[in-house]
């Protein structure tokens, strides 16, 4: 991102600062956490105490002035990331960083997560609308101490507007993009039809159609279209932490049946981009009602996961295939006109002006619509058939945040259920347990009901015959209670059985850590044992992948054509799949792995399509490959005489020794997974100035792979190094929830002079926990009065 040019004079200007005493005075940014600030707003006295981590215990006598304080807190350590998040979802990056994200912006702009938040906004209930603007008053006391600003300000040279209802809002939007898309797979099917077929893409891709019209109307797709439009989300992806395959999530409830207490315990762990600051923000409110503890959204009021003092409840991603493409028929005569059953319409249109950092003038953007949606084909250049999008978040009476704060406050299973009917999107598996003994799950959103088709491909949209007619009534969506099994456990596998009589999604992730999680809780409970505390972290960092029991078999099975190959196999032999930071057996396999997928479609998938490919589909037509021999994809039609599968194994196994040699040297001995295997802490923008970046960015070595509960995709484009990660972790003791524990990635603070910056990082990759303290007798540390003027 060529958003800093001059990035080694401005890192001259620091040292210059440093020296001459602008340390001291970047120090002042830090938070004051000790004393007494008298600020307008509130009702009455705020007490926070934070503790040796730097975790805050707001305990307020209204609810309004425990979220008030809430957004003092959040501005306190993390302004800078919520001044980036509004500008994200604002797209208003141009305006601070120059031209090099105006792309992102005219996207931003076309999709209008901005406008549609203001539009979510007046679909909200007074309650939840007076919630946000405590939330947001005390962000905005905060802001108007004139504190010293964090680093970044400085750097890029500007100052925080004063923040609002919509700035909070849109980044609920934005976490929807995060969690909930799935066009970039119609693109992605598009695509290898093109170069394969829809018979073979329906083998790399499931759920890919063989309706004869569907197939034609993707015809209509522009090639360059789609690849554009591929380039800005892998740009949403890579720079900005938005979406990816690898996002997703593991969380299990298990009941006092199978427990050491009696009463149930609750595990969750979410698993996001990874990036410093962390996305979450732990926290302890308590007001007048409300009393949570858990983990907050930085720019939000409310904890999408935690406890209070009845329930407790944790989320993983249900992936609903909520997003379609359709293909627009134009007016050659009006360009701002489409059709519509045979009828010319006006479309939508909002003029939306971009400033640019170093110009003058604003650009003006149109961002058009039609009924379906934004004209996302807007940003690629002209389109013949312009492709616009359709999605739920978009929606104007989206009240998904008005769910949230209503299941913050809930008691029972009923009040839990009546707010997740309030719930739009990001669909979520949402699990259940109460101080009463009662487990449960359910999966809220709206998740649309086609007339035809499944949504896995772009659809002609000048008719009604692709058209959403309703969504999946919210009784008939995926739930149980109190299950027989005694525990449920969900990781983005497949939620429904084969003869559930709605369409949810093509693209469910492989079961391999949903099984490997069942299989724990069930040799922890078997022979009469139960299940502790304890016991549940320790599924959490579980790292063993149970792929291997699919794939590994064949590379064990190979005939070594060199020493080299006999010492990298010799390894693997007996090795059970366990991927620790300092397995050599992990280094060889995930290599193999990476290369064994190449070698199998590099002669289909060329270029940029291979990358495409493997960033947004999981491999999992590796497995029938495994299965078969002479399946044809192990043949390499460019080459004579025809391969087989265990060639093609053998072929991958060589480049993947080169490749390990080439990272790690010739001795096999220090191949240690951990040596290639990095967590990446980006931080947004500046790990994308080298000059810049070793102030910021953090990594540390790693074990666990794509599939491990303790989840550690590796990005094969990138050196084996890892982007998302388990951002949170908690383990819910409904009997005492003393016992109850919970991390974060990085650490607190937002503020790189912050001792609270990075010091979590070690603790999570160790899988170590944090008390969830909860009640202020417990809470210990600074304590900052706040005292209303």
């Amino acid at each position: 991102m060529r958003m800093v040019r001059n990035g080694l004079f401005v890192l001259g200007l620091i040292l210059v600062l440093v020296f001459s005493g602008g340390f001291f005075y970047l120090r002042s940014s830090l938070p004051k956490t000790e004393g007494t600030e008298v600020i307008a707003g509130l009702d009455g006295q705020v007490e926070i105490v934070r503790d040796a981590d730097g975790v805050p215990h707001i305990f307020a006598a209204t609810d309004h002035d425990a979220l008030f304080a809430l957004g003092y807190v959040h501005a306190q350590d993390r302004m800078w990331q919520m001044e980036f998040q509004r500008r994200v979802g604002a797209g208003r990056l141009s305006e601070v960083l120059g031209d090099a994200t105006l792309d992102t912006d005219k996207f931003i702009r076309t999709m209008g997560f901005y406008r549609s938040a203001k539009e979510a906004w007046d679909a909200l209930d007074d309650s939840t609308q007076q919630s946000l603007q405590a939330y947001v008053d005390g962000v905005n006391a905060w802001i108007d101490e004139k504190h010293t600003l964090p680093p970044e300000f400085l750097i890029l040279g500007f100052k925080p507007e004063p923040w609002t209802v919509y700035d909070s809002m849109v980044w609920a939007k934005m976490m929807s993009w995060d969690l909930g898309g799935n066009y970039d797979k119609e693109l992605l099917r598009v695509k290898v039809a093109q170069a394969v077929g829809a018979t073979r893409a329906a083998e790399l891709i499931p759920g890919y159609p063989t309706d004869g019209t569907t197939i034609l109307a993707s015809n209509y797709l522009a090639p360059d279209v789609a690849s554009n439009l591929l380039n800005i989300d892998n740009t949403l992806q890579t720079q900005f932490n938005l979406g990816g395959l690898d996002v997703g999530s593991n969380d299990w409830v298990v009941s006092g049946d199978l427990t050491d207490t009696g009463l149930p315990s609750l595990a969750n762990d979410p698993h996001l981009g990874a990036r410093i600051p962390s996305i979450w923000y732990l926290v302890e409110l308590q007001g007048d009602k409300l009393h949570t503890v858990g983990a907050s959204f930085p720019g939000l009021p409310f904890l999408p996961i935690g406890h209070n003092e009845n329930i407790a409840w944790g989320v993983t991603n249900l992936g609903p295939d909520v997003q379609d493409l359709y293909l627009e028929k134009i007016n050659p005569e009006n360009l701002n006109q489409y059709e519509v059953n045979g009828e010319w319409v006006d479309m939508t249109i909002v003029e939306e002006p971009i400033f640019v950092k170093g110009k003058d003038e604003p650009i003006l953007w149109a961002a058009r619509s039609t009924r379906h949606g934004p004209l996302i084909s807007d940003v690629s250049g002209s389109a013949p058939f312009p492709v616009a999008m359709q999605w739920t978040a978009l929606d104007s009476n989206d009240t998904t945040v008005e769910a949230y704060m209503q299941l913050n406050y809930a008691t029972n299973w009923d009040e839990f259920t009546t707010a997740l009917k309030k719930y739009v999107a990001p669909s979520q598996n949402f699990v259940f347990a109460d101080k009463a003994g009662n487990i449960g799950y359910y999966a809220p959103g709206r998740i649309p009901i086609r007339s035809q088709g499944d949504g896995s491909v772009p659809v002609p949209g000048w008719t009604d015959v692709y058209r959403w007619t309703g969504w999946i009534p919210f009784e008939d969506l995926p739930n149980v209670y109190n299950p027989e099994s005694g525990f449920v456990a969900t990781a983005n596998n497949r939620s429904v059985p084969d003869d559930y009589p709605y369409f949810i999604t093509n693209d469910w992730t492989p079961p391999y850590r949903a099984e490997r999680i069942t299989e724990l809780i069930k040799e922890m409970s078997s022979n009469g044992e139960k299940i502790s505390v304890a016991d549940m972290a320790a599924i959490q960092a579980d790292q063993l992948s149970t792929e291997t029991r699919d794939l590994l078999p064949l590379l064990q099975s190979l005939t070594p054509a060199d020493e080299r190959q006999t010492k990298a196999l010799e390894y693997l032999q007996n090795w059970d799949g366990s991927t620790a930071v300092d397995s050599i057996a992990t280094s060889i396999y995930e290599a193999w792995m990476m290369e064994f997928e190449q070698v199998l479609l590099e002669d289909d998938l060329s270029g940029k399509l291979y990358d495409d490919f493997v960033m947004r589909q999981h491999p999992v037509f590796l497995k029938n490959v495994v299965n078969d021999p002479n399946n044809t994809w192990c043949d390499n039609f460019l080459t004579t005489p025809t391969e087989t599968c265990n060639d093609a194994a053998g072929e991958a196994l060589d480049r993947a020794l080169d490749l390990l040699t080439e990272k790690m040297g010739k001795n096999m001995k220090k191949w240690a997974w951990g040596n290639i295997h990095k967590t990446q802490y980006p931080h947004n923008p500046f790990s994308e100035v080298p000059a810049l970046k070793r102030f910021f960015h953090r990594e540390i070595a790693n074990g666990g792979d794509k599939y491990t509960v303790n989840v550690a995709p590796p990005r094969y484009n990138d050196a084996f190094n890892q982007y998302h990660v388990p951002s949170y972790r908690h383990v819910v003791d409904m009997s005492n929830f003393d016992n109850s524990i919970f991390m974060h990635t990085t650490g607190q603070s937002g503020n790189v002079l912050s001792p609270h910056y990075d010091d979590l990082i070690e603790r999570h990759q160790k899988v170590e926990y944090l008390p969830m303290t909860f009640g202020r007798e417990k809470a210990t540390g600074s304590v900052l009065i706040l005292r209303p003027k």
